[in-house]
């Protein structure tokens, strides 16, 4: 008998992805090409922060809010068939989910550069931690409690609500931002 490997202290463990929710994770695979382009292009003191600032807001509206919605309105709605709404789990995704926005703002709302790179680093990285999480905790509960045909519901509902999956911006001079976190489309 083959005992499953444990992941090393501080790592997330792998979950096997139900297929019904795999649209959700194709978006998070282009959201941690985002979060990669913002960690590295931040670093570069010559990269043009302000393209990097308009690619986010035109990825947020067309591929992170529609996202966030689909998971709030459909997956967490289903959720809290079988767990409290004061669930951790629950809260978290809603937290972050409005941490994510509450920068958003921070970056619209202001003209001092420094804030707006200050607030582009933080979002990048709780996109990021985000994701992580969402795939190997949230996800993973949601598996666990939604019977079969609460899933099928709900990936019907994934594939309604997001018909395209909607690739991060690459900057023109990017053709591979990373092996295997190539913008996909």
């Amino acid at each position: 008998m083959v005992t499953p490997k444990q992941p090393r202290p501080g790592r997330l463990r792998f979950v096997q992805r139900d297929h019904r929710l795999k649209k959700l994770s194709w978006d998070h695979h282009h959201g941690l090409v985002m979060a990669l382009r913002i960690e590295r292009e931040l670093a570069d003191d010559g990269a043009d922060w302000a393209g990097l600032y308009a690619d986010l807001l035109s990825f947020w509206a067309a591929g992170l809010l529609p996202h966030f919605r689909t998971e709030s309105e459909c997956l967490l709605a289903r959720l809290i068939r079988h767990v409290p709404d004061s669930d951790a789990c629950v809260q978290r995704t809603q937290a972050d989910h409005l941490g994510m926005a509450a920068l958003v703002v921070t970056m619209r709302d202001t003209s001092d550069m420094v804030l707006r790179r200050n607030a582009l680093r933080r979002f990048g990285m709780t996109l990021r931690d985000h994701i992580r999480w969402e795939e190997s905790v949230l996800f993973a509960l949601v598996q666990e409690k939604l019977a079969s045909d609460e899933l099928d519901a709900l990936g019907a509902d994934i594939a309604e609500r997001l018909p395209d999956v909607i690739a991060a911006p690459a900057r023109a001079t990017d053709v591979n931002l990373a092996p295997g976190l190539a913008p996909m489309v």
